[in-house]
């Protein structure tokens, strides 16, 4: 009887323990990373390949603070670090994540498709608002053959997209110009040709795309 209270002590304690530190991320379906899994790929997959400071929040709204996490955008999966091992999370489990890195940086799915992305594809928020500005951090892997060589080399290949999503949850792609924005803006183009033209913005720059759809959702 003693030796049973004693091992049910023991147990409520690392139960206790495990629910005090509150990181691992079973109703998010953590998987253990599996090593080399892009092996002879140069480059790296990641937004940042360190390790930052984050907060996972789950489709179930549970949040998850204080966390080591990284952004794997090649498979579009967020990756979180505990006692030295890697878990790759399920991104229909996570609602949005934030990552500290100078500035915090959110990002978020559930958004229309689009372009070859799904309601699970995560995008940064840029601007939150009624109408939203949405970056997508997207990398493809290219195959190099060069002249007269047997040698094929295999390397990951960076590219940034942008998006607005509309009230209304439709989401349209957008390139970085004026055509293209005042098309994606129709329920109010003259008032953001005003915009651009009062405070002089060139829409090449994304600080400029941002302050358009700040003042646009004023």
């Amino acid at each position: 009887m003693k030796t049973m209270l004693i091992a049910g002590l023991i147990v409520f304690g690392l139960i206790w323990k495990a629910s005090a530190q509150g990181v691992f991320l079973t109703d998010v379906n953590g998987q253990v990373l599996r090593t080399n899994k892009y092996v002879d790929v140069q480059g790296s997959p990641y937004l940042n390949e360190a390790w930052k400071e984050g907060t996972v929040t789950a489709a179930t709204n549970k949040v998850y603070p204080n966390l080591k996490v990284r952004y794997d955008v090649y498979a579009g999966e967020l990756e979180y670090l505990q006692s030295n091992q890697t878990y790759r999370l399920n991104p229909a489990a996570v609602k949005e994540f934030k990552v500290t890195d100078n500035d915090v940086l959110v990002f978020r799915n559930g958004f229309a498709a689009v372009n070859n992305n799904t309601p699970t594809t995560f995008y940064q928020v840029l601007v939150d608002g009624p109408t939203k500005l949405l970056k997508q951090f997207k990398v493809n892997i290219i195959e190099n053959k060069p002249f007269n060589s047997a040698t094929t080399t295999k390397e990951f290949q960076k590219q940034e997209l942008y998006f607005i999503a509309k009230p209304d949850g439709t989401v349209q792609r957008i390139q970085k110009n004026k055509k293209s924005v005042l098309a994606a803006l129709t329920d109010q183009k003259d008032r953001a040709e005003k915009l651009i033209k009062d405070q002089d913005l060139n829409l090449n720059d994304e600080s400029n795309l941002i302050a358009l759809l700040e003042s646009y959702n004023k």
